[in-house]
Formats: C-alpha cells, structure tokens, sequence
C-alpha cells in the first residue's frame, strides 16, 4: 500500500482487530512494518528482540484480524515477507455501549499505545542530544471547543500529519530518522 491510496487509513470497529491492537508486541510488529516496509519474521524478530516462534504466532493473529498480509509468495516460507493492509489506523475509544466488546478493545489498544508513546517520549528525553533535542518540540494547548470543532481539529491534525507521512522524500543524502508524531486532545480539567 502506498501513501495516499485509497484506504490508506483504515478506520476500525471490528473487535478482533482492536484487541489485535491492545497487545504490546502486536503494536511494535506493526510499528516496524510500518517504518521498515515489508519484512520477514526473522527480521522482525531481530529488530525488536523477541522470538521468532513469538512473532509468527502474533503474525498469524493480526492476519486473521485484517492488519497483515503476505507481501509476496515464495517457496521458501522462512522467506516470506509480511506487510500492512493498511498504512495507518484510527478508532473510537469507548462511546459506543450498544458494542461493549468493541468498546472495550477499543479502549484497551488506546491506553496500551498511550503508555507506549509516553514511554518512547521519555526514553527520547533521557537520551536525546543535538540536533534532535534542538529540533523535537512538545505543545501544550488548551483550547474552547464544543463536540463538533474537537472533531474537525483532529481531522485537521491528522490531514497535516498525512501530508507530512505522505510527501515525497528528497533524494538529497541527507539522513532522515523515523520520527513518532502524536497528539491527543480531549476534555478535561486542569
């Protein structure tokens, strides 16, 4: 799947799917997939030091829930190659009591990829050092907004990350880096 084809954002309610997603290493498998592109189970396996046995084993769940597919067919199975269906996801978290199943795998993947972003910010803070540290931000907002406008600033949010996922990369030599974009906006009090 490339960048700006159609469903290139998938939206989820299926809740095979989001619990797929409440799994930590399920959500690291699919986070390297989508900075590295299709890739083996070994590969995986070695980029994110679990066990090859472990990441065929979430592979084939994320498979029967729709995240996953075989990018190619070859003989030799230990060579086959895994890739997304899509290259991004959203989902509502909670809101929707007449599915609690989806309301509860839904809230479960959003709280389990919380604590990861959180985490990864705070390894980056730990260690980060010129010129990453220069040039990372944190934004801190409150804004007035009723049910609606908090809707249509997050499409707005997320049409700018899009554009930004999607653009072409110069071929400059410059060093690029995976860079993690996230953001949350929701009510509450101070």
């Amino acid at each position: 799947m490339r960048d700006g084809e159609t469903g290139d954002v998938r939206q989820l309610d299926d809740v095979q799917a989001l619990a797929s997603l409440a799994h930590p290493d399920r959500s690291r498998l699919l986070d390297a997939l989508t900075v590295h592109g299709p890739s083996t189970t070994t590969e995986l396996a070695q980029a994110l030091g679990l066990a090859t046995g472990s990441v065929s084993h979430h592979l084939k769940v994320m498979v029967d829930a729709g995240l996953v597919e075989p990018a190619e067919t070859e003989s030799d199975r230990r060579k086959r190659r895994w890739r997304l269906v899509t290259r991004g996801l959203r989902w509502q978290s909670g809101g929707d009591a007449s599915r609690p199943a989806a309301e509860t795998a839904g809230t479960a993947a959003d709280l389990m990829l919380l604590r990861r972003d959180t985490e990864r910010a705070q390894r980056f803070l730990d260690a980060a050092g010129p010129p990453w540290s220069d040039a990372a931000f944190a934004a801190h907002v409150w804004l007035r907004l009723d049910p609606a406008e908090l809707e249509e600033f997050g499409r707005e949010l997320e049409a700018l990350l899009l554009r930004w996922r999607r653009r072409e990369i110069p071929d400059d030599g410059t060093e690029r880096a995976a860079v993690l974009a996230f953001a949350r906006a929701f009510p509450t009090e101070p």
